[in-house]
Order: C-alpha cells, then structure tokens, then sequence
C-alpha cells in the first residue's frame, strides 16, 4: 500500500555529497519527513524521498553543509508530465479505467457452494429463468429474493446465502440429508423365487411359508417361500388360504460368468517431441485463438487450460484466457504382447469383483480365461459367488382378504 502511494505522489532518487549528512539525516527524520532505500557508494549517500518531503527538506541543506543531486524521478507525476502532448494516449489510459468502473457494475461471474444433489448447470438453469445471468447488472439482483425463490423451487435445499462481492455473485447452500419422502411399504402378496441356480447356505424367512432349507440345490425360477398361508380346521385339514407379501434373506452359492471381447491389435500413439503453444480468448460467445497453423498436416492433440480472468479480490471480467499446448503424436497399429492382455484379463476380473461388492456380493472364487481366436481376443471371467438370490413374484390372492403372517424365523 505504500509502495502505492508512493508511486501516486512521486518520488525522487537523490544522490547526498557534503559535510554532515548524518545531520541531514537527523533533521529530516525530526521533522517527520519520509527517506528510503539508503545505500552508501564511493563515499556518497544515495537514498529516496517524496516530491513534498524534498522541497520541505530544503532548508537543512544550509544547515549541513550538503549538496543533492537528482539522479531519477520516479511516480505518475513525473509520468504524466512526460506525457502530457500525448493526448491520444492519455484519453485511452483514462478509458481504460473509466471502462473497468463501468464493468463494477454488472455480474461477471457466479460462483456455487455446498450443491450435492442439484448441479451447477442445474442451478443456472434457473437462474436463467429468474433473469440472473452473467452480464446483469448488480442493482437488478435482489438477494433475498433469490433466496426465497431457491428455498420455493428445491425442495431439497434447507439454507441458501446469496451475496454479492466485487462483479461476482456467490450462492451457497445446504441440502437436506434425510430422504424428502418415505418409501411406500408394498404389502401386495407375492412368493420368492430364486434368481439363479444355486445352493442355499442360510435362510431367515419373516413372512410366508418356506419350500427349501439350507443345502438345497435350487434352479433360476424356482419358487422359495410361497406367499399362500394354508389355514386348517381342527383335524388339520387345509380348508382355505390366505396370501402374504413374502419376506425372507436368502444366500446361496452361485456361478457367474461374464465376457468380454476386444481387437487384437489397437491404435497406439507416441508423442514426437513437437509442441505448438498459443492462447485463447473467450468474449461472450466469442472466442479468438493465436495459434501457430498446422504446416505439416499431422497428427496434433491439444490440452486447452481455460481460466476466468480477474483483475484482484472478486474483480472478475466478461471475458476467459485459455492457454493452449499442443502435441504432435503418431499414430501406428500394434498387436497386444502376451503380458499387455494378462494385466488387460485381471483389470477387467477386478473391474466386475468391485461392482459386485459394492452390491454387498462376497467373493469365493474369481478366474479369468484369456482366448485369442483370429484378430480377436476374449475375456471369460467365472466367478462363484455368495449372495441374496430371491426375487419376488406376484401372486393373486385369492380366498380370505391379504393379511400380515407372524413372523416365522427359519435358519
């Protein structure tokens, strides 16, 4: 900040010979005026001071029998004496600023916090139909009103913060973590099948009627608890039935197979060593690039970087630079080695082990077949596997209404 003013109201770079400059010093530093950047050279004192603060230090020049010579005038006074026939050039250093002023006025960018559920395209979506966009101008955009029309149109936000900083618009909000509605029970009868073959390790059924137990060998459609509760008369006899939704865990054993296949040969790229560099500008929708011309006619593949520009703090502008760095590749067909599609084989037997336990599948057995048949080469993955394989099945009930069976625990 000071190195600011300073440049604002001048400085002079001045070289001390005399007498008594430590007396020079003395009254200066008395009389509160300002000296910086001292250096002492060949027998003389070289140092800075204010334009005020040297013609204030005139009268002890006398009094300690020195002499200053100035050897550099620095700051925007000087600057613009310099330049004062320039008028041309002075107009547009003066627009320059008054332009910026005029941009203070207007919302350059927007900037969200703390969206989970609700993305940032999402959100200016609807901005957009609130009128709230990039380009508007401050004084048009009500924070309070757009946080009530948030809180009004997501049901899943709690808390929004809207405030404005420089010619940036910041939202900040907070969701809600627990579920907004309650899933619906389905009460509606129904069995349990198996989904696959397999054999059953462990059964807990809560409601309806079991037809396997643990050990049993079940087939894919296979019903397991039937959702039918017969009710007897004294002498157990069924006279009639009443259909259940069926509830039960069930695990069993079961085999998996998955595959892939894949060209044997593949495009593979090598970076040459050429790199063209350039940049971009984006206005509006406008967007201008300076980059070298592609004089060869080869393969190029290019990173674009794309930032918003700022002046400082939240002064930001309408427009965005993007630095540009292209490389030239070569492209050739190659054939897979043996080793490339062993590591191709356990990257995609480890790609279906994860998706499954993430599903809460546990893993007994996992292999992987590696077949080159051609131009081509398959990938068998056979897995056994330990996890829930009921599915329900509708029923219609028939006989007495629906009702709820007691809960029957089956191990």
């Amino acid at each position: 900040m000071k190195s600011i003013r300073r440049f604002c109201s001048g400085s002079v770079r001045i070289q001390m010979t005399g007498e008594s400059p430590e007396r020079f010093f003395n009254l200066c530093a008395a009389s509160g005026l300002d000296i910086w950047d001292v250096i002492f050279s060949k027998g003389n004192y070289i140092f800075s001071m204010g334009i005020h603060d040297f013609f204030s230090s005139k009268p002890f020049i006398k009094k300690a029998k020195i002499r200053l010579r100035i050897q550099q005038k620095l700051g925007l006074p000087f600057f613009l004496h310099k330049n004062r026939k320039r008028k041309l050039w002075a107009a547009g250093f003066l627009s320059f600023f008054v332009f910026l002023w005029v941009l203070s006025f207007f919302v350059w960018d927007i900037g969200y916090q703390g969206n989970v559920m609700y993305t940032d395209d999402e959100l200016s979506h609807f901005l957009d139909t609130l009128g709230i966009h990039c380009g508007i101008m401050k004084n048009q955009v009500s924070c309070e009103e757009l946080e009530a029309a948030l809180r009004n149109e997501y049901e899943g936000i709690t808390w929004v913060s809207a405030r404005l900083s420089g010619t940036k618009l910041y939202i900040h909000v907070k969701e809600n973590d627990v579920p907004l509605e309650i899933p619906v029970k389905d009460d509606s009868p129904c069995d349990l099948a198996a989904e696959s073959d397999g054999t059953i390790t462990s059964m807990i059924v809560r409601s309806g009627i079991p037809l396997v137990k643990p050990g049993d060998e079940v087939e894919k459609g296979q019903i397991l608890v039937s959702g039918m509760v017969p009710i007897t008369d004294d002498g157990g006899t069924v006279i009639s039935g009443r259909y259940v939704h069926s509830d039960a865990d069930i695990i069993a054993v079961r085999e998996r197979t998955e595959s892939r296949e894949i060209p044997l040969w593949h495009e593979k790229e090598e970076k040459t060593g050429r790199v063209r560099k350039g940049l971009m500008m984006n206005i509006k929708e406008h967007s201008f690039v300076w980059l070298l011309p592609n004089f060869r006619n080869t393969e190029w593949k290019t990173v674009t970087e794309i930032r918003k520009i700022r002046l400082f703090g939240d002064f930001y502008l309408p427009m965005e630079l993007g630095f540009i760095t292209s490389g030239e590749v070569s492209s050739y067909d190659v054939k897979y080695t043996e080793k490339e599609l062993e590591e191709l084989g356990e990257a995609y037997k480890n790609e279906i082990a994860e998706k499954l336990m993430e599903k809460g599948v546990q893993i007994i057995e996992n292999n992987v077949k590696i077949l080159v048949n051609g131009s081509s080469c398959r990938f068998e993955v056979t897995m056994r596997t330990e996890e829930s394989i009921e599915m329900e099945t509708e029923i219609e009930a028939q006989g007495e209404t629906q009702g709820e069976q007691p809960a029957d625990e089956h191990n």
